[in-house]
């Protein structure tokens, strides 16, 4: 009987072997999501689950072999052994949700590289920053923060983050990267 099986790839191959499974006459749903490329400064396809892409084959028939040797597969996703089935309504949910996002991004675009920023939620409540990059669809970005008089990288989500309006970040000044206020006290 056919099921769905989870299929962890080496980085980047995820497109290999969703094709060379294909050719073995293996269907195989590789979940993808449109990203910023901010070199070209277009938008391009990625893997939603990277390094991850499912299967659906009757191992009785095809042999555990089959996939487990396909070129750039690290492993099939087992417990204790066996394959790890993913249930037929998990993959039917991926797909619809993934179809009703098709043709919207999946990365927030609320912000751009350098622009100032306010943290709205304890513990940098009110915390100026600067706002560097989307770092994933789920809404984690990084800002940048003054801390020990050095700008320090910082992972936050989107929603903890407010527009910071020159009117009310008066260090802006209308500069590509602000001086921000610095963690500690007094400096």
């Amino acid at each position: 009987m056919e099921h769905w099986y989870a299929l962890y790839t080496k980085p980047k191959m995820e497109y290999q072997v969703s094709t060379l499974l294909g050719k073995k006459g293996i269907y195989t749903y590789l979940p993808l999501m449109e990203v910023p490329d901010t070199k070209r400064q277009t938008w391009v396809k990625q893997p939603f689950f990277p390094c991850y892409l499912f299967a659906r084959a009757d191992l009785d028939v095809v042999g555990q072999g089959t996939l487990a040797w396909t070129p750039g597969l690290r492993r099939v996703v087992s417990f204790g052994g066996e394959p790890a089935v993913v249930g037929d309504e998990v993959i039917t949910v991926l797909q619809k949700r993934l179809a009703e996002k098709r043709g919207r991004r999946l990365v927030d675009e609320r912000f751009r590289h350098g622009e100032p920023v306010v943290i709205t939620t304890e513990p940098f409540q009110g915390l100026e920053a600067v706002f560097d990059e989307t770092l994933s669809a789920s809404g984690r970005v990084r800002v940048l923060v003054n801390f020990l008089g050095r700008q320090m990288a910082c992972e936050v989500e989107i929603d903890t983050l407010a527009k910071c309006l020159l009117s009310d970040c008066p260090e802006a000044g209308g500069r590509a990267r602000p001086e921000i206020r610095n963690l500690v006290p007094g400096r």
